[in-house]
């Protein structure tokens, strides 16, 4: 444990200072700034030589930025010969372009998860990665943290007897998980998208009777809205009573806020994975630090 520090990076979003208070380990915050030419510069202000470095990095908006920066920020970890590197990345951005649909385009997530494996990490710590199969692009082992737990604990008081919804067909086992944990029911939408304009819609013979009950809808990340949107749309149809969303990453670009509170959604839940002013955001840190605790016990750290 004395030779164990966490390094904070540059999109942290305070979990970095969780995980130290929760395992009781010393903190170093790199240094950063933008240079007059627009790149990044990155330093890390204490020599780590031999020690065993917990990074955490988000890569959340702007995106590509944070992920330059993880990938200057590992190359500085690696100058100190560390004895193992863990890598923290609360969001992954880029989780979601996971398949090829058309010629010529990547697999960006596994392009990304290659690249991180290039550069010494020995062990990868993520919440919720939209699809856990993207994993088996990283050489080294893999740890994912199941945000539902933490963030039902956050509405189980207040939750009488709702209805789970899932958007889509993959949001299934997050609405199962989170009725088990509330005592209550789920159902679910299958929903189609066009591969090139991104538009949703649901499919025909989607039937539910919500009987005023409250709903919550829940799924792994909110960007635009979109999926969100059509699945309030049809809770209200199907006589709905609150609606409320969860999800463990709230990106909500593009107006999507307004366009959730205007389709009449009274709650929005999320985790610190992601900055969010306007959502009632759930802080990660214990169970993230669970996890790597985990990892260094694994290893013998501990």
């Amino acid at each position: 444990m004395d030779n164990t520090v966490i390094l904070s990076g540059t999109a942290s979003n305070g979990i970095a200072e969780g995980l130290s208070k929760f395992l009781k380990l010393p903190l170093i915050k790199v240094e950063n700034k933008i240079l007059p030419d627009g790149e990044s510069y990155v330093r890390i202000p204490k020599n780590l030589s031999g020690k065993n470095i917990v990074l955490v990095q988000s890569t959340y908006p702007p995106q590509d930025k944070h992920i330059i920066e993880l990938f200057l920020l590992l190359d500085a970890v690696k100058s100190f010969s560390p004895e193992t590197i863990i890598l923290v990345i609360p969001y992954l951005a880029y989780a979601r372009q996971n398949q090829r649909f058309n010629e010529g385009e990547p697999v960006s997530i596994e392009a990304i998860l290659r690249i991180i494996g290039t550069m010494g990490v020995e062990s990868l710590v993520t919440v919720e990665p939209h699809r856990a199969e993207s994993f088996e692009a990283f050489e080294g082992k893999t740890l994912i943290i199941d945000p539902i737990p933490t963030l039902a604990h956050s509405l189980s008081k207040e939750a009488k007897k709702p209805v789970v919804l899932a958007p889509d067909h993959g949001a299934i086992q997050r609405a199962e998980e989170l009725a088990v944990i509330l005592k209550t029911d789920y159902t679910y939408l299958n929903k189609e998208r066009n591969r090139k304009s991104g538009e949703v819609t649901l499919k025909k013979g989607n039937k539910y009777d919500f009987g005023g009950r409250n709903v919550i809808i829940v799924d792994d990340i909110i960007s635009t809205g979109g999926t969100i949107l059509n699945a309030a749309k049809f809770a209200r149809k199907n006589n709905a009573g609150k609606i409320s969303v969860m999800a463990a990453h709230l990106i909500m670009a593009g107006g999507c806020y307004g366009k959730l509170k205007k389709a009449g959604i009274r709650d929005i839940i999320g985790s610190n994975t992601i900055p969010n002013s306007h959502a009632k955001i759930v802080d990660l840190s214990k169970v993230i630090g669970e996890g790597v605790f985990s990892v260094l016990e694994a290893k013998g750290t501990f």
